[in-house]
């Protein structure tokens, strides 16, 4: 029996998911069901344009029953709305989904469930990950380092060793953490910016070093 799964969004990185699991899942029983179009309605649904099935949040949430069988990968790039659609949609099944080159010792990697893993992705060892995190292409994480939940860490973010990031955070394209840091909550981290100091909640950070900017 083929396992059904949907992917919860309808923009770009939906799309970007949907690529990736048609990489990982394509030799596995998996049949893919449609994008899930959250509340609000989006108004420019970017699934339409390849003729993909986009299925309305609340027919989705009345007919579609929680089970082993049904699995939903997080297709959203924006923490606070991470955090928000996986409150709601908790009762289902969010497996990680790693693409097949990641490289990381996976005996000493700490892993929660609902993690987007893509392409060029390098964990070292000692690493614990919680929820419902998107690495996109050609992250790096070092040793010892420690994350929290619902975090966007975009294409070519470096986090160094014996790091500690906190939920909800946004991490700029080839921004950069040093070693020992740690980011608490709620920040942003502007593109290709150096995180030399700790970081505590609700921070715009930019430049190099990073300075606070008012948020």
């Amino acid at each position: 029996m083929k396992k059904n799964y949907y992917i919860l969004g309808c923009g770009g990185f939906a799309k970007e998911v949907y690529f990736l699991s048609n990489q990982i899942l394509k030799n596995e029983n998996y049949q893919f069901k449609g994008f899930i179009d959250y509340k609000p309605i989006i108004t420019d649904i970017e699934a339409c344009k390849n003729k993909l099935p986009v299925i309305d949040e609340d027919y989705f949430l009345n007919n579609v029953l929680p089970n082993d069988e049904t699995l939903i990968f997080m297709g959203v790039g924006e923490p606070k709305l991470i955090e928000k659609l996986s409150l709601k949609f908790a009762n289902y099944n969010f497996p990680n989904l790693i693409h097949n080159n990641f490289i990381g010792d996976i005996n000493s990697i700490e892993i929660g469930k609902g993690n987007i893993i893509t392409a060029g992705c390098v964990f070292t060892v000692d690493i614990k990950i919680g929820s419902f995190n998107i690495f996109n292409l050609n992250v790096t994480v070092g040793h010892d380092t420690k994350i929290l939940n619902n975090n966007v860490f975009n294409p070519g973010c470096n986090v160094s060793g014996s790091v500690s990031v906190g939920s909800n955070n946004l991490f700029g394209t080839n921004s950069t953490i040093l070693q020992q840091i740690s980011i608490e909550n709620n920040n942003i981290i502007g593109a290709s910016s150096l995180i030399n100091k700790n970081v505590d909640n609700d921070k715009i950070m930019v430049g190099v070093p990073a300075k606070a900017l008012n948020k």
